[in-house]
């Protein structure tokens, strides 16, 4: 992985929760910290938009009183390392910024909607939040340091304070958020169209089957 001292740079490592639920978590949280921390509560909407470029989106988020417009390159070609430049749009009403995509080239794919809880500590935010279909993530994301590898360093730690991969139902995830529904709308797409294929072939079949012959006697 490179090193190099950089604005504007996100370093995290994403889980799925799987059966580990929030409240639990959070109790791993104070044994942890050796005190109570109370995580900030937001809701938000994240709508993510394609770009003509392959591989090209920005994520237009509303929540928490405010929006913000965010892009995100990989570093090394990974999601741990990411190049992540957040721009305040909560000044700018909705429809605006939407014509502003939309005539610079860029498609709503889709919307992902959460809960979040997130707990802020001096040298990283870990956040538990919980989608729509009721899956849970946990993200650790490191927030004070100067090389990349101190900031693995910091999330690697927290990983294990929080004894994260010794907890069987909770799995590392290497893709982003917008990786994971990309390829679940793609896997969608195809499962629709092979149904579509095998509602045809049904109706084609039922349409070429000759009558039974039936013989009288």
């Amino acid at each position: 992985m490179t090193d190099m001292i950089e604005a504007n740079m996100e370093v995290e490592y994403k889980f799925w929760a799987g059966g580990l639920s929030k409240k639990t978590f959070h109790d791993k949280i104070v044994a942890v910290a050796g005190e109570t921390y109370e995580p900030l509560y937001v809701c938000s909407c994240d709508d993510y938009y394609l770009g003509q470029k392959k591989g090209s989106f920005l994520r237009y988020r509303k929540g928490g009183g405010k929006t913000e417009l965010t892009l995100k390159i990989k570093r090394d070609g990974g999601n741990t390392v990411r190049k992540e430049i957040n721009l305040n749009m909560t000044d700018n009403d909705d429809s605006s910024v939407v014509e502003f995509l939309t005539l610079s080239g860029y498609k709503k794919e889709f919307s992902v909607f959460k809960e979040a809880w997130i707990w802020h500590f001096d040298d990283c935010d870990v956040s538990y939040y919980t989608l729509s279909d009721g899956r849970s993530v946990i993200e650790i994301e490191a927030t004070k340091y100067d090389l990349t590898s101190d900031g693995v360093k910091i999330i690697d730690d927290w990983t294990e304070k929080l004894n994260l991969l010794s907890i069987d139902e909770v799995n590392r995830e290497p893709r982003s958020l917008f990786e994971i529904f990309t390829d679940e709308k793609d896997q969608e797409g195809i499962a629709d169209q092979i149904a579509e294929l095998a509602d045809d072939y049904v109706k084609s079949y039922s349409e070429h089957t000759p009558e039974p012959y039936v013989i009288n006697g």
